[in-house]
């Protein structure tokens, strides 16, 4: 079999190296053949790295650049990397292919937005209330500044935020400090800092510090977010740029080894050859949505529940609600157990008159609870034995009743208005709990995942 060599072809200092390997060992394992890491350097020292991997008789080599954007120095040095292997293993045939498609990237920078969104408890703005900045290097071509405006451009058309802009830690304006200290003038609820960077190394470092002095100059929250490396819609991005290096003949008698399914998945054989399958789309998609501990490979998803999560304290000795799990997207997606037992009903209204103290901290805990996990509007004035939680649209107050009731616990709506029970029997770490539970479950469910 012509099994080829897959390598990838990295710019960079030496700060990228984790993050450039680990993406080589998941895009090995969608391969199924070996495949090379190289951070490129002036002196061509990785050509020596590159030895033992073509001792196994490769005779096809893949190229894959791993950079952003033209920017001329990091395509100077993938040219000169790939001229220096032709010199070296003049006997290899070497298929030279093209950077992650910028549609492809647009994606995951607005993927990686959203991601920071989901930790931004407890009152996490909608996507439609955030400005999100995505920060360069910074380039002396002009073409290549002008490339990250057209990425903001397609993250902003395919996501929905209030706007996307971009800014450069150096060489050129605007700055990360500029554009903060405008979005904070003009009212911005959250500035979220995406770097235009696929691996680890010196531009997410040193945004980190950039970012968080922006935030102490204008008082308002800058987070920043992940590089692409370990998002799994990279990898399939990457797949696709090594078949298309490969060209048709790729899987066919006398061409390059390709694993058995991959170009029926990625080439799209069940939407009749055009474009890539829906399989491999939708594979990273849900990819993208697991909780972070299953999303570079390592943890296998499981399909039982996490256990019920004990409450936890904040400093004054209040349940700190958004602090329970691990994260919300864990808890919709590997959630606990509904409530257990007879169905989580309201007290009636005369146990409420009865006992009107203890009904006041109820609701009060549950008013609490409710708004941490969700940030939305609570009704606690309304008919006794229910609280309720104020829904952007209908549709939304219909799909969480729905929802919540799976999970053993009555709810009614009144329009946008979601009623969930109360009572005054109820105790902190059953029936309160239970109830805010299962909203947060629903609520992030709806808000991250069922709505798209």
């Amino acid at each position: 079999m012509d099994v080829p060599l897959t390598l990838l072809l990295a710019p960079g200092g030496p700060g990228i190296g984790p993050s450039l390997r680990a993406l080589g060992r998941r895009l090995a394992g969608r391969l199924a053949h070996d495949v090379a890491a190289a951070r490129v350097d002036a002196d061509d020292a990785w050509l020596a790295d590159l030895e033992p991997c073509l001792r196994g008789g490769a005779r096809r080599v893949v190229t894959l650049p791993v950079v952003l954007g033209p920017g001329e120095a990091a395509h100077r040095a993938v040219g000169s990397a790939l001229a220096a292997l032709r010199r070296r293993w003049p006997d290899r045939r070497v298929h030279a292919g093209r950077p992650p498609a910028v549609d492809d990237v647009a994606r995951m920078l607005g993927d990686r937005a959203r991601e920071v969104l989901r930790r931004a408890r407890p009152a996490a703005p909608r996507p439609d209330e955030v400005v999100v900045v995505l920060v360069g290097a910074g380039d002396a071509n002009p073409a290549a500044n002008a490339e990250l405006a057209r990425v903001a451009r397609l993250v902003a058309e395919a996501e929905g935020f209030a706007e996307v802009g971009y800014a450069f830690l150096a060489l050129t304006t605007p700055s990360v400090g500029q554009i903060v200290a405008r979005w904070a003038r003009l009212g911005a609820r959250a500035v979220v800092v995406v770097p235009y960077a696929l691996l680890g190394g010196r531009l997410p470092r040193r945004l980190a510090a950039v970012a968080a002095e922006a935030a102490r100059a204008s008082g308002v929250a800058v987070p920043v977010a992940r590089p692409l490396a370990s998002h799994p819609a990279l990898v399939w991005a990457l797949v696709r740029r090594h078949l298309d290096a490969l060209g048709p003949a790729a899987g066919e008698p006398g061409g390059a080894w390709v694993a058995p399914g991959l170009l029926e998945v990625l080439r799209g054989a069940h939407a009749h050859g055009h474009g890539p399958a829906p399989l491999a789309d939708l594979e990273a998609r849900v990819a993208a949505l697991l909780p972070p501990r299953y999303q570079d490979g390592g943890t296998p998803v499981s399909p039982d529940p996490m256990g019920a999560a004990p409450l936890a304290f904040d400093a004054d000795g209040a349940v700190a609600w958004d602090r329970i799990w691990q994260g919300f997207c864990e808890l919709a997606l590997a959630g606990g157990p509904p409530h257990r037992g007879t169905l989580l009903e309201p007290g009636s209204r005369e146990a409420a008159a009865a006992d009107p103290g203890r009904y006041a901290t109820v609701v009060r805990e549950l008013a609490r609870g409710l708004r941490m996990v969700t940030g939305l509007e609570v009704v606690t004035d309304g008919t006794p034995g229910w609280i309720g939680l104020v829904c952007a649209s209908e549709a939304m107050a219909v799909w969480l009743l729905r929802a919540i009731v799976v999970e053993n616990v009555l709810a009614r709506r009144e329009g946008a208005v979601l009623y969930l029970p109360a009572a005054p029997e109820f105790t902190l770490g059953g029936e309160i709990k239970n109830v805010v539970t299962a909203v947060a479950k629903t609520y992030h469910y709806w808000l991250e995942h069922a709505r798209q």
